[in-house]
């Protein structure tokens, strides 16, 4: 009998074109994706897909079905949600990793704990952070975007019905900590990060160390980063660089961001107030009170 997994596996592979792009995100195998799509064409009694040596390319009868099942998707989340969340409120927050807006939400959360509010915190990219927004099981979204791809964010964003509004501008910077040969740096070149080994966050369009592809010796391939580490986790960001030589290049959007881990933020030369630090919303749509209220508190705490 059909059921939400295979709705899940089949959207997820038409989205991604791939079965085994679609098992990286659903943390499985691509042999197991096949064979749950393979079920689910049994089921529906004609082939979804068409397997091709480059991926994957919906038949007429799946781009038929696609429609449905991100409506049936779509349904069941909004039933969880009206079951989980009747007559309470909730606060819905999609964020870059970052342990300091985790701190932030988890505080604002304990202030209201007793009046029955509930709190839902995901860390993700800013693709996936759009899709989630888009889909309205978030809120609000929280992300850095690099000014030169802040154009083409705005567009995609639109089309999602969201819109993006500026909060910081902010420097690309180097994290790290004593262990490596950079800390305690007030600035360093481009050029001196050549090879430097990093853990950096899961890459995606609008990855913010992309920037430094701007710089003449990256784009000319004559310098390139190590990145060593890549994860979605900031917790994991910050035991590496606490225990190994590994830097980070991110953005600088708070003067106490990772402070009490003693970490020097460097700034990397020629890239000052090249990153927006900001916030994902729905378009012409009111915000939550809950989201609203933690926005003004985010705010405030930037501008301190």
């Amino acid at each position: 009998m059909m059921d939400l997994k295979q709705l899940q596996y089949f959207l997820t592979s038409a989205r991604l074109g791939s079965f085994s792009k679609a098992a990286e995100e659903l943390y499985t195998t691509q042999p197991h994706v096949s064979l749950v799509i393979k079920q689910l064409e049994q089921e529906v009694g004609t082939a979804l897909v068409e397997r091709l040596s480059t991926g994957i390319r919906l038949t007429e009868a799946g781009e038929h079905i696609r429609f449905y099942a991100e409506n049936v998707l779509r349904n069941a989340d909004m039933i969880l949600e009206t079951c989980h969340e009747a007559g309470e409120s909730c606060l819905r927050i999609a964020s870059h990793p970052s342990s300091s807006l985790a701190f932030l939400a988890g505080d604002f959360f304990h202030e209201r704990e007793e009046a029955g509010m509930s709190l839902r915190y995901t860390e993700c990219n800013g693709e996936e952070m759009m899709r989630l927004l888009a889909e309205e099981r978030y809120d609000l979204g929280l992300l850095f975007v690099p000014l030169y791809k802040l154009g083409a964010f705005t567009r995609l964003a639109e089309k999602r019905h969201l819109v993006y509004q500026p909060l910081l501008e902010t420097d690309l910077v180097l994290h790290c900590s004593e262990n490596s040969r950079f800390y305690g740096r007030e600035t360093v070149t481009p050029e001196e990060l050549d090879q430097c080994e990093c853990i950096q966050l899961e890459d995606d369009f609008f990855s913010v160390e992309d920037l430094l592809v701007e710089a003449p010796a990256f784009r000319k391939g004559k310098c390139s980063l190590h990145k060593v580490i890549r994860t979605n986790s900031d917790h994991m960001m910050i035991r590496m660089l606490q225990t190994t030589a590994l830097c980070n290049i991110g953005s600088y959007w708070h003067k106490s961001a990772y402070g009490k881990y003693r970490f020097s933020m460097t700034k990397i030369e020629g890239f000052e107030k090249q990153i927006s630090f900001g916030c994902l919303r729905p378009d012409n749509q009111q915000l939550r009170p809950e989201a609203e209220a933690f926005l003004e508190r985010v705010t405030s705490f930037i501008q301190i």
